[in-house]
């Protein structure tokens, strides 16, 4: 994790993209690489996003993703896209060495004169299929839990491409990025839900979706419980129509040997 360093940094305005299938939007998603960048506790310089009811602010100041979810990509999409020039997945640091199973919400990092903290996985929206021409691009990404991650900054500063990332404090070494991802698409017990829910550091838009995962969880208990109790209350209801039937043969031998 030492090594671990940005190999690129990107920023953008937004702009008015006309996209392969003819729609067009107002997305920063195509940022553009530069070698430094001034961090605030927006973001950095020079960058903007679009849709900001859903992207920006302080939990999603800015946006990671590893070097190994391109190729890891590029693999399940049949795609061959790379994380030098013009931003594909809307990124604004590629880094080395980590990824989303090394990389855990709350994890702080010192980076150039900046300390930021993980907040969230990066949720995929349709501008991602958009963007890369790939109608499998949003729901692969959502599926495989290559999202990259979000952050918000702690310490404002300045950021150097080749600068390092140097773990600071990890509180929650069992949230990764991939467990939070498996959570947010395919919870298995309400218990995980709940624990992922408890922890102050993870960005409230994001436990939203995960409540919202809870509260489907649980119904679908519900709806299991009670057709389980409806099948064994048929089963009760079936065994003492059994047992019924079998006094009334008894009774009805005793009263053919009476004959």
């Amino acid at each position: 994790m030492s090594n671990a360093e940005i190999l690129v940094i990107k920023i953008g305005q937004v702009q008015s993209l006309t996209f392969a299938d003819g729609s067009c939007y107002e997305s920063a998603i195509r940022k553009q690489p530069v070698e430094a960048v001034n961090i605030h506790s927006l973001g950095a310089e020079g960058n903007d996003v679009g849709l900001k009811a859903h992207h920006g602010g302080v939990d999603k100041a800015l946006f990671f993703m590893s070097a190994d979810s391109f190729p890891a990509l590029n693999a399940l999409l049949d795609e061959n896209f790379s994380y030098q020039g013009t931003a594909v997945y809307g990124e604004n640091f590629v880094v080395s060495e980590l990824n989303e199973d090394s990389v855990c919400v709350g994890d702080r990092f010192q980076i150039g004169t900046c300390v930021v903290e993980v907040s969230q996985p990066r949720k995929p929206c349709e501008r991602l299929s958009k963007n890369t021409n790939n109608s499998n691009t949003q729901q692969t990404v959502y599926r495989s839990g290559w999202s990259g991650w979000y952050v918000r900054v702690v310490q404002a500063g300045v950021i150097h491409q080749g600068d390092r990332l140097v773990l600071l404090s990890r509180p929650h070494p069992e949230f990764t990025i991939r467990h939070l991802n498996r959570l947010l698409s395919a919870p298995e017990h309400t218990d995980e839900l709940e624990q992922a829910l408890a922890l102050e550091v993870l960005a409230p838009a994001f436990k939203r979706s995960l409540n919202s995962q809870l509260m489907k969880l649980q119904e679908q208990i519900r709806i299991a419980k009670n057709s389980l109790l409806s099948a064994n209350e048929s089963l009760a209801d079936t065994r003492k129509a059994l047992n019924d039937s079998r006094e009334s043969l008894k009774m009805l031998k005793q009263e053919i040997k009476k004959m």
